[in-house]
């Protein structure tokens, strides 16, 4: 997640709209702000949709209204959705369960965030840039060997306002960056190792700005003991890591990062894996993460 420094938005404008899913039927709901410094948006009901269970969710400025989205897969139809404003829009005609580790970014530099996935069949990773409320024609931007990672993510790692790549790589447990050049590619040839083993054993690895210091961070779950850790990204790689979450973390899958609530900090959303409810954990002046608030019930 890039953090773009955004005009200050009116009282009254949605800020994000996310399903809320049960069963087959859903509703889309708006987050509206409400009174009083650090309380969340509340949640009204803006639409109705028909969904089901859904993976790969990734939030960021889809079409360029300056306001987050939500893009997820729909695991029954392999479909590609858009969850902007008060409806979805199908932005991909089947076929997405074939990709893994969607991730969002501006990659191109025209203020639209872009879309990242790693093909399974073929380990190659896919670019597919934004045309406002859909994407173009894909364009390959790694050759293969994208089956070796896992954990993709994108965000502004070295603060050069070009959106970049960190992904663990499964034979070494290392993490790397792939410096982005804001014209559409990254610099396989020029990665650097910003983890130096151990990243096997963490999951849902989500990027964000927790600090709002303009440099993409990383949060991850620590699989063996359930905890949320922050790594404070510092323009080169990260910082000593601290402890945000103190377990039960192992708990929730599909973790991202996003401004979901309007704050200078970035937010978490995460699915509750027992349940399917999605939650907000919003970002606090303190680089950590307030009280969860339900925003989606079962069946994420």
């Amino acid at each position: 997640m890039i953090r773009r420094r955004r005009p200050a938005r009116k009282p009254w404008r949605a800020l994000l709209a996310t399903v809320v899913a049960t069963g087959t039927a859903a509703a889309v709901y708006a987050a509206v702000p409400v009174p009083g410094a650090g309380v969340p948006y509340t949640m009204t009901v803006a639409a109705s949709v028909s969904t089901t269970g859904m993976a790969e969710i990734v939030v960021d400025d889809i079409d360029g209204d300056r306001v987050d989205d939500v893009v997820a897969v729909e695991r029954s139809t392999g479909k590609l959705w858009l969850y902007a404003g008060t409806g979805r829009l199908e932005i991909g005609t089947g076929g997405w369960n074939g990709m893994h580790d969607l991730a969002v970014g501006d990659f191109n530099g025209d203020t639209k965030a872009d879309l990242v996935a790693a093909e399974e069949s073929t380990g190659k990773l896919w670019l597919y840039t934004s045309v406002g409320k859909g994407l173009a024609s894909r364009v390959e931007m790694g050759t293969g060997g994208w089956n070796g990672m896992h954990d993709l993510v994108a965000g502004d790692f070295t603060k050069d306002g070009k959106a970049d790549v960190v992904a663990v790589e499964a034979s070494t447990g290392k993490l790397w960056l792939y410096p982005g050049n804001g014209a559409g590619s990254i610099g396989a040839s020029t990665r650097a190792e910003v983890g130096t083993g151990g990243w096997n054993s963490m999951h849902d690895v989500a990027a964000m700005d927790l600090d709002d210091d303009g440099k993409s961070d990383v949060v991850a779950a620590e699989t063996a003991t359930g905890k949320l850790w922050w790594y404070p990204g510092n323009g080169t790689g990260f910082g000593g890591r601290v402890e945000i979450g103190n377990g039960g973390w192992n708990a929730m899958r599909d973790l991202v990062g996003g401004d979901l609530t309007g704050s200078p900090e970035d937010d978490l959303v995460g699915v509750e894996t027992a349940s399917g409810k999605l939650y907000l954990y919003p970002g606090t002046q303190s680089a950590g993460l307030g009280g969860r608030l339900q925003i989606g019930s079962a069946d994420w």
